[in-house]
């Protein structure tokens, strides 16, 4: 609301300057011409904010099932993780605690704050594979077990790839430079409407920079799906780090 206002105001200040060397009431001549490109302008320019914008409520939505998943899959590989050996399947799932700790508590904060990711995550996914590489039986049953944790793994670290590459997958510099030069340009050729009235000018210029005002600022906190206004807390791995427990208290032998 704040930037709305900042923006309406100074597109007043604007409109309150230009009426002083030229009424709104004597540009009525330019009509014809200046709507007909302010018409063409405003589609345009609403047709790429709204393709913006759609994709960035898209984005933002895909980066939270992404997470959803990462830590589902966690929690199977936790479950599989009982077909190794006692000593193994401790190893496994103290390195499945660690990565998902890790998550919450250092690559979440990373990626709210637009910084690079450490791999330490990765080297942790690297514990959990390792007892599950050098495990071997002739039971089938525990074999496809001992598989499934395997491809577990191979699937948290291709979530792990997609989260991040959303964290810093923003609208980039080219498509900025067609948003904001955009508007000013609507904002300029709108300035050289004629219209009945002072007040009027003032009306439209300011309700129509303000409209355009708030989906640039959507635009803005939706960009990241991890920080600024659109950002998400780690709900998914705090509940996997749950029925981590769970798994251990009531399942464990």
């Amino acid at each position: 609301m704040l930037f709305f206002l900042v923006v309406v105001a100074a597109a007043s200040v604007v409109v309150a300057l230009l009426q002083k060397l030229t009424p709104p009431t004597e540009r009525g001549h330019n009509n014809e011409l200046g709507t007909t490109l302010f018409e063409l302008l405003t589609v345009l320019y609403a047709i790429v904010l709204a393709f913006v914008l759609i994709t960035a409520w898209e984005d933002k939505n895909e980066a939270g099932h992404v997470t959803y998943q990462e830590a589902n899959q966690l929690v199977d590989v936790y479950w599989s993780a009982s077909a190794l050996a006692p000593a193994e399947r401790d190893e496994v799932r103290a390195a499945l605690r660690a990565y998902t700790n890790e998550v919450i508590e250092v690559e979440w904060p990373a990626m709210r704050d637009q910084d690079p990711v450490s791999s330490e995550g990765l080297l942790l996914l690297d514990e959990v594979r390792a007892p599950v590489s050098g495990a071997q039986t002739d039971d089938d049953v525990m074999q496809a077990r001992l598989d499934s944790v395997s491809s577990g793994v191979m699937a948290v670290e291709q979530y792990r790839t997609d989260r991040l590459f959303t964290a810093q997958r923003g609208l980039g510099p080219v498509m900025w430079t067609v948003l904001v030069p955009g508007a000013l340009l609507v904002f300029a050729v709108m300035l050289t409407l004629g219209t009945p009235t002072r007040k009027y000018q003032f009306v439209l210029v300011g309700l129509i920079s303000g409209m355009v005002a708030l989906m640039l600022f959507a635009a803005y906190q939706l960009e990241y799906p991890f920080s600024r206004g659109g950002a998400s807390d780690p709900v998914a791995y705090q509940t996997a780090i749950e029925r981590f427990d769970v798994i251990d208290a009531e399942y464990s032998q």
